[in-house]
């Protein structure tokens, strides 16, 4: 069984139908075979995230909503970086076998640099602390997708500098993988579903609100009696992420028929993500009430991370002060 670990930047304001499809459910998928870690890296919102409030209700907003989302006695981990006693520790003696000239290709830095905005400390040793955070659970995969290779690259070249430094093989190497591009996902306007376009369908809104978003999907102009062909349709590309096989050769039947108007396959769809994320849309309320049983499982895997991370600190400083 091999380890697998991402993460989930608590610069949070909801879920939304493409976050869900591109890095929540294949996650689910892995884990049925493996041992998978997702740890919330709080320390790398300090970058830009300067309120305490504002970091407090994302980060409570995010763990409702990836709890709830969990499979019912999931055995995937969740823990809190900034839980880890010792993984800024084991960053400083990762940034002393650490090239300097390394750290200038980062994206993260160079983005920063390109968007002339200032740059603080945090943003310019963000590549080391991630590092710290992928091989200090001795991680066998990585899964990323083609923009977000550099994270593992950086990763195995600052644990093999410092296994050469120090001649030991302390730090496994992890591997890629490099997740399949996944369709587009069209938003309400049929952009890409984006944040930034502000044109996504939050999976926990209230019924109220998802409704009204659904019913605002941008589609063709045809009238209630005309044939439609759901290819090339916003609302059907979304119900083919909720129906099975059968419902959608149905709901394609009827737009090919005619008198099955745009209003019809959007209430459909409200139905279908309603029934697809009811289960979690009712641990979510639960949750907006009662946070124990997160509270419980956090404690509990922080302590597992934890015991893992000070037995890597503990080899890295009977190596370092030998």
């Amino acid at each position: 069984m091999k380890r697998i670990l991402t993460w989930i930047k608590p610069t949070w304001n909801g879920m939304h139908i493409w976050n869900y499809f591109w890095a929540v459910k294949p996650l689910f998928d892995l884990a049925k075979w493996n041992k998978v870690y997702i740890f919330i890296p709080d320390y790398h919102s300090l970058t830009t995230v300067h309120d305490s409030e504002i970091m407090k209700r994302n980060k409570l907003r995010m763990l409702k909503e990836y709890f709830a989302l969990l499979p019912i006695d999931s055995e995937i981990v969740v823990f809190e970086q900034s839980k880890i006693k010792h993984i800024n520790d084991i960053t400083w003696i990762l940034s002393s076998v650490t090239p300097y000239s390394l750290m200038l290709r980062a994206h993260s830095f160079k983005d920063s640099q390109n968007k002339n905005s200032d740059i603080n400390m945090a943003i310019f040793n963000y590549p080391i602390l991630m590092a710290s955070d992928i091989i200090t659970y001795d991680i066998d995969v990585v899964p990323v997708w083609k923009d977000q290779t550099q994270h593992l690259e950086f990763a195995r070249d600052i644990a093999g500098n410092f296994n050469n430094t120090y001649n030991t093989d302390l730090f496994k190497l992890p591997d890629a993988h490099i997740e399949k591009e996944l369709a587009t996902i069209p938003g309400t306007d049929g952009q890409k579903m984006s944040k930034s376009y502000d044109n996504f369908i939050g999976i926990f809104d209230d019924e109220k609100t998802l409704k009204k978003k659904v019913m605002s999907i941008v589609t063709g102009s045809e009238s209630l009696e005309e044939p439609k062909n759901p290819d090339i349709c916003n609302v059907f590309a979304l119900i083919k992420l909720f129906a099975s096989e059968e419902k959608q050769d149905e709901i394609r039947a009827k737009y090919k028929a005619g008198n099955y108007g745009y209003g019809h396959a959007k209430l459909e769809l409200l139905d279908l993500i309603l029934d697809y994320f009811k289960e979690a849309r009712t641990r979510f309320n639960t949750f907006e009430n009662d946070m124990s049983y997160i509270e419980k499982c956090l404690e509990k895997w922080n302590k597992e991370a934890n015991e893992i991370a000070t037995k890597k600190y503990e080899q890295m400083m009977k190596i370092v002060w030998l």
